[in-house]
């Protein structure tokens, strides 16, 4: 018995049709499994795009300094010079007019004691000791500056958490006092002279208000006059702040 024409194409307008409609609900079920594996965040979440993609990068630091004051107190050391060596404890005030830019006043004591050179030379060359005139001895520095934050990060220190860092580099101008030992048969002298200071250093924040930091500075100033040219101590400090 033969089908009938019109049974035929009723038959295959059936399978296309379901053919069809499989497309549409495979893809539904597709879209439906992965929409179930994928967290619910909002589009504008700074997160969204890190765990539909499944890449993390740095967020906003969770430790933020602007508009904040930050108090240091820090100790260091001024080793270049060749018959003194000094030791600097001191204080630094620091106000962030911008996350990444802000302003700091510092002011130092150095303690100092002698090298072992004036010795030698006494030993070695018959030099008395007295008749090496040193120039000008540091007795503090008095500095206010800009320190730039170009850089931030942050690093992992076994499983404790995260802890956030800065470097910056800072510029600025100050006074140095000194005690100037000008000539043989005089005492010295205390003077205080203008000083040009750059640097660089680096901070690690604690919590949400203690930090430490590690910074150094060049200073520059005139020599006292008759030795000529001018002195540029160098000092390294580390210090711990507190911000407010």
């Amino acid at each position: 018995m033969k089908a009938r024409p019109w049974k035929l194409g009723l038959v295959s307008l059936l399978m296309l049709s379901l053919v069809g409609l499989s497309g549409p609900v495979m893809a539904q079920e597709l879209e439906e499994e992965e929409e179930a594996g994928l967290p619910e965040l909002d589009d504008d979440d700074p997160m969204y795009w890190a765990q539909m993609r499944d890449v993390y990068t740095m967020q906003r630091r969770a430790f933020l300094k602007e508009g904040r004051f930050a108090l240091s107190a820090y100790a260091g050391l001024i080793p270049n010079n060749i018959f003194e060596q000094y030791f600097p404890l001191g204080l630094r005030a620091n106000y962030y007019i911008l996350e990444n830019i802000g302003l700091e006043l510092s002011s130092s004591y150095a303690f100092r004691r002698s090298t072992d050179l004036r010795p030698i030379l006494t030993e070695d060359s018959g030099i008395n000791a007295r008749d090496v005139l040193i120039g000008d001895k540091q007795v503090s520095h008095t500095v206010f500056g800009v320190q730039w934050s170009p850089a931030y990060g942050k690093f992992a220190l076994g499983d404790s958490g995260l802890f956030y860092f800065d470097l910056n580099v800072f510029g600025g101008a100050g006074m140095v006092v000194v005690q100037t030992e000008s000539d043989f048969n005089a005492p010295p002298d205390t003077t205080v002279k203008p000083e040009g200071v750059i640097g660089a250093g680096a901070a690690i924040f604690l919590g949400q208000h203690a930090g430490l930091r590690v910074d150094f500075r060049q200073f520059v100033f005139q020599k006292v006059e008759g030795i000529g040219g001018v002195a540029n101590p160098s000092e390294v400090s580390v210090g711990f702040s507190w911000f407010f």
